[in-house]
């Protein structure tokens, strides 16, 4: 099963993800109480064959759809074309212009967020960068931001290379954590 992930820009909301589903309609799966976290929508094409997810992070700061099924470059197109979302081009240039630590980490979650499913050489570069970068908040960043690349094979490198060498020892325990994770099974 084919699956995208398209990470939203500040400004947009549920509802207006909840207006292109309206408008296309698709049909309502399941929707989480208002005072549950994080928020999550899920929405069904008419033929039932494409599944599109809303999610809200609120420890990352991040809103983001999932499409997942047979449709998924379609559906994909139609929420670009309606709604601000955040390119990977556009995620890596403001990594590339962060200056302070809080910059970076939002830009680190945005990038991962962004980053398509196959292992991209660009992303690679500045996630191997951004492992040694001097804050060790920000490589902490790295960490949790690669949990959503699990699927790429650097992951796994940098976080072994961070556990291994990494002066920071929540960094290093970070790392380890990861390393497991990604050894359970159904990790992709």
């Amino acid at each position: 099963m084919s699956t995208t992930r398209i990470v939203l820009k500040r400004d947009v909301s549920r509802d207006q993800v909840g207006y292109v589903a309206y408008d296309k309609k698709w049909r309502i799966q399941s929707v989480t109480r208002e005072s549950e976290s994080p928020q999550r929508q899920v929405w069904a094409t008419r033929d039932g064959g494409t599944v599109i997810t809303f999610l809200e992070d609120p420890y990352l700061e991040l809103r983001y759809v999932v499409v997942q099924g047979a449709q998924v470059a379609e559906v994909a197109q139609i929420i670009r074309s309606s709604l601000a979302c955040w390119t990977i081009e556009e995620a890596l240039e403001f990594l590339r212009q962060s200056h302070t630590s809080d910059e970076k980490i939002h830009a680190v979650y945005l990038t991962a967020a962004s980053a398509p499913v196959d292992e991209d050489p660009q992303v690679v570069a500045a996630l191997q960068d951004i492992a040694r970068d001097q804050d060790a908040e920000v490589r902490q960043a790295l960490l949790v931001g690669m949990g959503y690349l699990a699927g790429w094979p650097i992951v796994r490198s940098i976080a072994h290379s961070l556990k291994e060498n990494d002066p920071n020892d929540d960094v290093r325990r970070s790392a380890e954590y990861l390393l497991e994770g990604l050894d359970r099974p159904n990790v992709t």
